[in-house]
């Protein structure tokens, strides 16, 4: 299956100093967007913690399917067996997904608390709309990123279970690994637009934090190692 090498999260930004002066009746807008902004990015660390399992999953699931492609047709026993595995980690695949789901729409929930704060932020209307068009994105790219995979988990369990019969073409056989590797072709065009505007997110919050007067560390480019993406690609082999 192809495979997708990292999905970027959002970057924290930690602050070396504040050159605000804070307001006397509690906490000014420029500091509730900040702590809006950053506690989305402390939620959505768990989507961070699905990839490495994710991967493990799939190189697990791509073990079984070559074991199955090297069996003669007679030993339907060890195909089934192999089948039967795949398909258990294809559903398991399935359940980190979903997580991964509700920590990307969780961390985007607290963002939107955010909102209002920012358009307070004094002089920094065009790096709220930087911020605000960035994160739209970057949801809405995950949203279609997360359908195209599930989808492509599906085609992968018909891949698995069509092994088993024993009437199987090799012409059903080809379009069904077509079907396969065209999806995950797919997922794997919707993940770079997902890491683009995450690099565009992140890259417009920093303008707006600085806009904002926050003195910001240094801080790398988060990255995480997930399910199907790159410019390495590795195909289902007939």
């Amino acid at each position: 299956m192809v495979r997708l090498g990292y999905k970027k999260s959002m970057l924290a930004c930690g602050l070396a100093g504040m050159i605000l002066l804070l307001g006397a009746c509690g906490k000014s807008a420029e500091e509730k967007t900040y702590a809006h902004l950053e506690e989305a990015v402390s939620i959505e660390s768990s989507f961070q913690e699905q990839q490495d399992p994710l991967r493990k999953l799939e190189e697990k699931e791509e073990s079984l399917y070559e074991k199955m492609l090297t069996l003669d047709s007679e030993e339907t026993d060890k195909i089934q067996k192999h089948s039967k595995q795949a398909v258990e980690l294809a559903n398991e695949r399935e359940d980190l997904l979903n997580k991964e789901k509700e920590s990307i729409e969780a961390a985007y929930e607290e963002y939107k608390k955010a909102v209002e704060d920012m358009k307070d932020v004094e002089g920094a209307a065009k790096e709220v709309k930087a911020v605000q068009q960035a994160m739209d994105d970057r949801y809405g790219a995950y949203q279609s990123l997360h359908e195209t995979y599930l989808t492509a988990i599906k085609k992968d369990v018909q891949l698995y279970k069509s092994l088993t019969k024993e009437n199987l073409t090799l012409e059903t056989l080809k379009k069904k690994i077509d079907a396969v590797n065209d999806t995950y072709a797919d997922v794997a065009k919707q993940s770079e637009k997902f890491n683009r505007f995450t690099d565009q997110y992140n890259e417009a919050k920093t303008a707006l934090y600085e806009k904002a007067g926050f003195e910001l560390k240094s801080s790398g480019t988060e990255k995480t190692d997930d399910k199907n993406k790159s410019t390495e690609t590795e195909e289902k082999k007939e």
